[in-house]
């Protein structure tokens, strides 16, 4: 057997380890997590099954053994099954904390797709218009948080997860100024994509911050280019008109 059928044997055989290894750990794992009402990395795997499990089982194949758990997931979400979709979601981030998607995503159908299964589909509004229904959203919005929390070490520079947070907050908690703080987060990274400048200027906004926005807004607007379509900055450029128009009526 030359050397790429070995590696093609041992990858096979990693995968089918990494199968065996799982299925007993999803309800377990997702047991502990809804009892600490969050979703906590999986690092305490280690010592369970012995220094660097995921290295040792698989070798240098973390990032396929992650995108194997994380592929697997999908089953567990089509059957809108909360504790298998959480088990492998926190597993695969604990396998491999590198890939964003992972966290955005998963931040996703915790705090949007989770809150639904709970209600059923033909009870959605109940997310909105019933105490009960609030309740059960705010609970998936924190355990939503709590999972982006941990990409910190991992992510702490990215201001995509920042959004993310920023959106949760906003949307699904209705906390307008705490979701500004992580916008602020955002742009304190120093790269981030124009439309988080935007939003943070429309929720200074919604705060009744607006010359705090307009002071955002005109700050952003020097720093655009006139070629990206990205930019937006005929938009940038009529908000300014607009919120300069506001505050002078204000006056």
């Amino acid at each position: 057997m030359n050397s790429s059928r070995k590696q093609i044997a041992l990858f096979v055989f990693a995968a089918l380890v990494l199968g065996w290894a799982v299925s007993p750990l999803d309800r377990s794992i997702a047991t502990q997590l809804g009892q600490r009402s969050g979703v906590e990395s999986l690092r305490n795997l280690e010592s369970q099954f012995g220094q660097g499990l995921s290295v040792a089982i698989l070798g240098g194949y973390r990032s396929v053994a992650a995108n194997l758990v994380w592929l697997s997931k999908n089953g567990d979400w089509e059957e809108q099954d909360v504790a298998g979709t959480l088990g492998k979601i926190a597993l695969a981030t604990s396998i491999d904390p590198r890939p964003e998607l992972f966290w955005l995503n998963g931040a996703r159908i915790i705090a949007n797709d989770m809150p639904t299964w709970v209600v059923g589909y033909a009870n959605t509004d109940q997310l909105i218009e019933t105490e009960e229904g609030q309740a059960v959203a705010r609970q998936y919005a924190q355990r939503a948080l709590k999972f982006l929390e941990e990409s910190r070490p991992y992510h702490g520079d990215n201001p995509d997860v920042y959004l993310e947070e920023a959106t949760i907050l906003w949307r699904k908690t209705g906390d307008k100024a705490g979701a500004a703080e992580r916008l602020e987060r955002a742009l304190g990274t120093g790269v981030a994509p124009y439309v988080i400048y935007r939003v943070y200027a429309e929720l200074l906004i919604e705060l009744g911050r607006k010359a705090e926005a307009l002071a955002v807004y005109e700050a952003h607007y020097q720093t655009l280019p006139d070629n990206d379509v990205e930019a937006m900055k005929f938009v940038v450029a009529e908000r300014i008109r607009r919120l300069r128009k506001e505050l002078e009526d204000s006056q």
